[in-house]
Order: structure tokens, then C-alpha cells, then sequence
């Protein structure tokens, strides 16, 4: 079976991916799935750099970059079509590369554990390409994703080998950091990211009321955090929603940052957003998919 971690970047998509991967026995793509499906450039450049006496982290927080930590799918399918067009979404036509590195991973444990933010609002998608595989999307605050959107950019400007890396030193990239540490191109950054967000939410309160709740779980990144045996239970018609309250306890070793005030616009949106996903629960509770949640004693 493969369990597809879906959500936005900076939502959690990372801590739910180590937590389900440990709680199901599954083995998650890493690192060192990346090194050896990647191109032979890529592979060459992240060889370089996990291999070496220094350690490095991700940049965007201090986890370690080692052949073990967790990645995207998403740079395995990164292929430049145009001199100006690069991708990182999944699309029918990688099934069979995607499958053989599930088959892989599978090979290993039974369960293929895999995220790709860029991937959020495809599910159907995914699904349809994969009949075997469940998904688990997460929501979290837009206010609480802005927020650790800015830290994440703000701290990657203090490490960028992993990031150099992984985007073959591109030149947009430099141009990106460069830009971000002038107070006007940070605000520009920060602008256009958070209207992205905005737009990206909108697609998914559209095309996620329309999945097959048999096959999705519909979490709440901020609900895990402050109460994981209930964030858990949302997931229990795909894996053992218990394993998933200890691990992602156990998985989430940061402090967690208080969220600053939300626009007007973002607590619409955010109310909507919830609305959409205690529909899907009460749809799940209704057909008996899922049972009442019932504190464990």
C-alpha cells in the first residue's frame, strides 16, 4: 500500500510523514531514495553533500540532511520541458516511475510512505493513478503557515547548501536569497507567497469534498499538536490511529510558535476550510467509515 502525506509546505507535512511511517512500519522516501532514482546530477551533488565530515541541515529548520531524512517525491519528477518551465507536481505520465520507487519502498516494509506539498489539491489525481493507496491530508491556521513560512525563509538564508543543492545552485534561486535580504524584496516575497497560499487553499475546498472518503483521512496539523489522540482518531479507517497519537507526539520535539493575529480574509478562510473538513468527518461518521471518537482512559 502506498500512504500518500499530503498538505501544504510548512503545514507539518514532515513530522506526520515520520509519524505515520513509524506508526504503520512503512518505510518513508528519503534522501537516500532521491540520491539513487534522481538524475545522475542531482544524485552527485546530495552524495557530496551528506557524505561529507560537516554536517548540514535543511535549512528551513534544523533537521540534519542525511540519507535517512525525509524528502519530497516531487524533485524526482523536476524536469525542465521548456528553458524556463520546471515542475514538481506528479502528473498521470509518471505513474510507472512513481510506482517502481513505491514497489521499492514496499519491497522493504509492506507500506510506501511519501509526501510532495506540491502535489496538495491532486489528490483525486494520485488516487486514480494509484487504486491501492490513501491519502492523508492535513490542514493547518493560514496565519500558523505564514508564519512558519517566514522563520523557514528567514533561517534558510543562514544555511543554503542543502537548498544550492537539491536546485542544481540555479540562478533564480541565488537571485531569490538575495532578493529576500532587502527589506522590499522580503516583503514582495512574503506577498506573493501568502497569496499563492490563498489561492492554492481555494482549489482544495473545492476538489476535496469531492474525494473518496473511504480512502482519505482529513487532519488537522494544529488539532495533532494540541490534542493527538483526537487529531489521531481522523485516521484510524487507514492506519492505527493509537500508533499515530504516540508517534506524532513523539515525532514532534520543537516548541510550537503561537500563531500571530489573522487578516479578515485568512479567518474566512480558514472558517471554510474547517467547515469543508467537519463535513467530510460527519459524511465519514455517518457511513460508519469512522467510529465516534472516544477519549482513551
Amino acid at each position: 500500500m502506498i500512504v500518500f502525506i499530503s498538505g501544504f509546505n510548512r503545514s507539518g507535512t514532515t513530522v506526520l510523514l515520520e509519524a505515520v511511517a513509524a506508526a504503520t512500519g512503512g518505510t518513508p522516501f528519503t534522501v537516500g531514495d532521491l540520491i539513487r532514482h534522481g538524475t545522475p546530477e542531482l544524485a552527485a551533488r546530495l552524495s557530496a553533500l551528506v557524505d561529507s565530515p560537516n554536517p548540514v541541515d535543511r535549512g528551513v529548520d534544523p533537521r540534519p540532511v542525511t540519507r535517512a531524512t525525509p524528502e519530497e517525491y516531487g524533485w524526482l519528477l523536476v524536469d525542465r520541458k521548456t528553458t524556463r518551465s520546471w515542475t514538481s507536481r506528479f502528473n498521470p505520465a509518471a505513474t510507472g516511475q512513481l510506482s517502481r520507487i513505491a514497489d521499492e519502498l514496499q519491497a522493504v516494509s509492506g507500506i510506501a510512505v511519501m509526501k510532495n506539498p506540491s502535489d496538495t489539491s491532486r489528490e483525486a489525481m494520485l488516487l486514480r493513478s494509484f487504486p491501492e493507496a490513501r491519502v492523508l491530508v492535513t490542514r493547518r491556521s493560514l496565519a500558523g503557515i505564514m508564519a512558519s513560512t517566514d522563520r523557514a525563509l528567514s533561517r534558510a538564508l543562514t544555511s543554503t547548501s542543502y537548498g544550492i543543492a537539491l536546485t542544481g545552485d540555479s540562478r533564480w534561486i541565488r537571485f531569490a536569497m538575495w532578493a529576500y535580504r532587502i527589506p522590499a524584496g522580503a516583503r514582495l516575497f512574503q506577498a506573493v507567497s501568502r497569496w499563492n497560499l490563498r489561492l492554492r487553499v481555494l482549489g482544495l475546498l473545492y476538489t476535496a469534498p469531492r474525494l473518496p472518503i473511504d480512502r482519505v483521512a482529513f487532519l488537522d496539523y494544529d488539532e495533532l499538536v494540541d490534542n493527538p489522540g483526537l487529531g489521531a482518531h481522523w485516521a484510524a479507517h487507514v492506519l492505527d490511529s493509537e500508533e499515530l497519537d504516540k508517534e506524532f507526539h513523539r515525532a514532534h520535539t520543537f516548541a510550537a510558535h503561537p500563531s500571530p493575529p489573522a487578516s479578515r480574509l485568512d479567518r474566512l478562510l480558514d472558517r471554510r476550510w474547517g467547515r469543508v473538513w467537519s463535513r467530510a468527518r460527519a459524511e465519514q461518521l455517518r457511513l460508519g467509515i469512522l467510529k465516534p471518537y472516544v477519549p482513551h482512559q
